[in-house]
């Protein structure tokens, strides 16, 4: 089968190699749709996994085509990947708080990913949950960004984004508009977008963001006093990884309010300096969140099909696994949104 297999720093390519075979309570999934992720960029630029060669690709949808043992019932079924697997045991899964896992491993991250006509499905993913029926109205492309989709609703959970709340999210990205999407079904009054990337502002606006702010041209923390009535910003994610931006975000947050760390910083960013004198006074909330629990795997694919969140507009561009490689170059160059593999 066709594969991009990633061998190290800025070594990555598509080759022919053996399909994953079935085994005791495992299952195989022929993959009808992945979309690349910054994470998998990342992974390019500097060659970290915990194996090479390794196969990328984490967000996925397809049909489950063979199954063993008590899976069997799963076969010939559209479904949605979670790839985390947990061990549903320790004392994070028995809390809900999964991602804490310290026996979690992940699909196209530890293990080989979607980035391929076929990958294992560990039996151990069905039975934490992680496997779930796509209903028939939504697309696999559509179900393919269950994945980051729900790691930004996990970050807004734990926000606690109530109706009314005024929102900044600094970044205009997939991610930031994903942020976007999440906060106005959530009831947000005012979502303001930080970008610097005039092409990403253009975006931003076609998919209906009233307020934007670039801070290359005007000063962030007066645009945000001047649209919130002097109060500041009652949440803001920083759906970038910039030292810069976690800094900004502190400067604009109001009294009491509440701030999301949402994307990693690169390797080398080092330690970023902050007053938290601002945290004392203002008595304000940091936290950071990454990846997604089971019941936030759900809820997502639910908002979906619910239609209270559509994805599509942020599916920019599509191509065969086959131009995998001309693919996964848009992507270094932040050309459009999503970018789509159908193997």
């Amino acid at each position: 089968m066709l594969a991009l297999r990633l061998y190290g720093k800025e070594d990555l390519r598509l080759e022919d190699v053996p399909e994953p075979t079935l085994k005791d309570s495992n299952a195989i999934l022929k993959v009808k749709a992945t979309s690349i992720c910054a994470t998998d960029a990342k992974a390019y630029l500097t060659g970290a996994r915990t194996k090479v060669p390794i196969i990328l690709g984490h967000e996925f949808a397809g049909d489950i085509v063979e199954a063993s043992g008590p899976l069997k019932d799963f076969a010939g079924k559209r479904v949605v990947v979670n790839p985390n697997i947990f061990d549903g045991t320790c004392e994070y899964c028995l809390s809900g708080e999964h991602v804490l896992c310290p026996n979690r491993y992940a699909i196209g991250v530890d293990v080989d990913g979607s980035f391929a006509e076929y990958v294992e499905i560990p039996g151990q993913a069905f039975r934490v949950g992680g496997i779930l029926e796509i209903p028939k109205r939504l697309s696999y492309e559509e179900a393919s960004l269950t994945e980051p989709l729900a790691a930004c609703l996990r970050g807004q959970l734990k926000l606690n984004i109530r109706p009314g709340d005024n929102i900044i999210v600094i970044g205009a990205g997939p991610i930031g508009l994903m942020h976007y999407m999440l906060a106005k079904a959530l009831g947000a009054s005012m979502i303001i977008l930080s970008e610097v990337d005039e092409k990403r502002i253009e975006i931003a606006r076609r998919l209906g963001v009233e307020y934007v702010v670039n801070p290359l041209k005007e000063d962030i923390e007066k645009s945000i006093l001047d649209l919130t009535d002097g109060r500041g910003a009652d949440v803001v994610v920083v759906a970038v990884g910039s030292p810069h931006a976690q800094k900004d975000a502190l400067r604009i947050i109001r009294k009491g309010g509440r701030i999301n760390f949402f994307a990693g910083l690169p390797p080398g960013s080092g330690e970023v300096p902050i007053d938290t004198n601002i945290i004392h006074y203002k008595q304000i909330t940091i936290l950071g969140t990454s990846m997604q629990t089971p019941l936030e795997f759900k809820k997502t694919l639910d908002l979906m099909v619910s239609g209270l969140v559509d994805v599509k507009p942020l599916i920019t561009h599509r191509y065969s696994l086959k131009n995998g490689l001309e693919a996964f170059s848009r992507t270094l160059k932040a050309e459009g949104l999503k970018i789509v593999l159908a193997p």
